[in-house]
């Protein structure tokens, strides 16, 4: 597992770009590590959650299990 800080201002920029359209912890995952990092799976949901009020997201309430899927907190 990786313990680098995180850069919210990065992650706070990635969420950004997806708009009004729901997205999922992966695809913010794959957007934050393009460089090649690495970040365990559950690490990056807590961290989202943890964050969820300063990055203006909140999750969607699902049933089906599997990764968590956002919407900006509007």
């Amino acid at each position: 597992m990786n313990t680098a800080p995180i850069n919210l201002d990065k992650l706070r920029n990635i969420v950004q770009k997806f708009g009004s359209t729901s997205f999922t912890t992966s695809q913010v995952a794959s957007d934050y590590l393009q460089d090649g990092g690495q970040i365990d799976a559950a690490q990056f949901e807590d961290l989202l959650k943890r964050h969820a009020a300063l990055l203006g997201i909140r999750p969607m309430p699902s049933s089906a299990g599997g990764d968590t899927v956002w919407l900006t907190a509007v």
